[in-house]
């Protein structure tokens, strides 16, 4: 029934509604597929592949069948990555490797200082970069390109186009070569098409024996004979050559221009290495800056604060911040400056600092009403930075517009990737308030620390010029002022670097 209506279909693209320029193409073509090489493979007058082609498939189905076997492991691709380019390392490409692997790094850490190891990883990066050079990627880049035409051959859908033989064919099995009876062209174009796509890349000159000796060294064996394999290589590219399916779809469908979809391999194997090696040399320097940063941040805490209870901040916390961190998604990146910042608001400048403005601004008669305003305005302002603070830790909360949002995230990111994006928005708004909260708060604090270092040298001179009654201001202060100035200016220029080092 199929068969008749197929006929029909023919016999309505003969004769007259095919132009003579056509008809001539379509003879011409007739001519070619007689003159081939491969002419068994097509049956001109029933316009039917002859059985002769659907062994050849399964003859090709068969050898390589192994390797299809080994490219569906992502594990065994993994490694065959891997072995691809460890063989283009010489001795001096993989001693500068292991100078620069990181359990190499942590027995230097252990007697160098960390600048002297950054310079060291640095040049090694700088050595590895002219020893893996522009020939080396090349090279890498080929032979995965390689790799890529071949994982295209080996996943082509075999099982499918010899399912339309016998619908009960079952991969990978071999105990008994399958009759093919010829089938009508038209019936498998498409199985044709894809064919010629995933063959069209495959080069006989291309150094098959090495891409096949690392395979068998993650495999452990021979997947393929090599003289086979290359010898199936050399028959599919002259089968190319030769035009002979083209041909035959062209004559089938009466489309003398009719091509197969073309495809081209433009692998990076050898830039994505080299990429690897420096975000992990990177990855290491961050490492010796980030313990740096930490013993600066720890040794300044010591110098600020008195007490050892530090935690302030409920919500908005490194700790809490740390889940979103191991989802990859934007964590709570200010949160250790502003608990700092909270935490110095609420032990100093509500009480000494204070304290010690009222005295110096209020009872003090300054001989520049500007200075003395720039310097309680900005004392205003950090009052004031609490209330942004304390909001900000509470939309964070569970409870919390934020927070409650971002716990929802959280829960479905897992199943659903695209909250990555949502759990972003979010948490970026929030760590950009945070930064403005303490830069604003940083700003003002420089303000009053300015002040504090003039008035300091002001108390010292025997004619005073910023304020004139210092012997007066002594009294209503418990201890001497001069120390108390000297005491907050430290302590405000230590905040001040530790805000810093909480914002890099």
């Amino acid at each position: 029934m199929a068969e008749d209506l197929m006929d029909k279909v023919f016999s309505f693209f003969s004769g007259e509604n095919i132009s003579d320029e056509k008809q001539s193409m379509l003879k011409q073509i007739a001519k070619e597929l007689g003159n081939c090489k491969y002419s068994r493979f097509f049956r001109v007058r029933t316009e039917e592949a002859d059985t002769s082609f659907s062994s050849f498939l399964f003859s090709t189905y068969k050898l390589i069948y192994p390797i299809r076997l080994f490219f569906q492991d992502p594990k065994k691709v993994a490694m065959f990555k891997q072995l691809t380019i460890e063989t283009l390392l010489d001795g001096s490409i993989k001693e500068t490797i292991n100078r620069l692997d990181h359990a190499t790094l942590d027995a230097k850490a252990k007697t160098m200082e960390g600048e002297q190891l950054i310079a060291e990883i640095q040049a090694d990066m700088e050595r590895l970069v002219s020893q893996f050079d522009q020939k080396k990627i090349a090279a890498a880049n080929n032979r995965y390109e390689m790799a890529a035409s071949l994982a295209q051959l080996v996943t082509y859908n075999f099982s499918g186009f010899f399912k339309r033989f016998d619908p009960h064919f079952v991969d990978g099995s071999f105990v008994i070569e399958p009759k093919f009876p010829a089938i009508k062209l038209i019936l498998i174009v498409n199985e044709i098409e894809a064919f010629l796509t995933v063959t069209q890349t495959l080069k006989p000159e291309a150094d098959w024996n090495s891409l096949l000796n690392i395979i068998k060294d993650c495999e452990g064996h021979d997947l393929v004979n090599p003289e086979q394999f290359v010898s199936l290589i050399t028959t599919l590219r002259d089968i190319h050559s030769s035009r002979i399916i083209e041909l035959m779809v062209q004559y089938t469908l009466r489309n003398p221009v009719w091509h197969w979809r073309h495809i081209t391999f433009r692998e990076t194997i050898g830039e994505e290495w080299l990429e690897e090696k420096k975000a992990e040399a990177n990855a290491y320097i961050q490492k010796i800056n980030n313990a740096k940063k930490n013993s600066q941040i720890s040794a300044l805490t010591k110098q600020i604060f008195e007490a050892t209870d530090l935690i302030r901040m409920e919500n908005y916390t490194p700790q809490l911040g740390e889940s979103f961190r191991r989802k990859k998604v934007a964590y709570y990146e200010y949160a250790e400056g502003l608990n700092y910042l909270r935490a110095f608001l609420e032990d100093y400048l509500e009480k000494d600092i204070k304290e010690l403005c009222d005295i110096l601004l209020i009872r003090g008669q300054w001989t520049n009403n500007s200075t003395s305003r720039e310097m309680s305005e900005a004392l205003h302002r950090l009052q004031e930075a609490m209330n942004p603070i304390l909001r900000l830790d509470e939309v964070m909360s569970e409870d919390g517009s934020d927070g409650s949002r971002l716990r929802a995230a959280m829960i479905r990111i897992d199943r659903d990737p695209t909250q990555a994006r949502y759990i972003n928005s979010i948490v970026g708004k929030n760590n950009e308030e945070a930064h403005d909260i303490i830069n604003s708060a940083a700003q003002d604090l420089i303000i009053i620390g300015k002040h504090l270092k003039l008035l300091i040298e002001d108390v010292q001179k025997k004619h005073p010029e910023l304020l004139v009654n210092w012997r007066e201001l002594s009294m209503f202060s418990k201890d001497p002022l001069s120390q108390r100035m000297i005491t907050d200016f430290k302590r405000i220029n230590y905040f001040i670097q530790l805000m810093h080092l909480c914002t890099q």
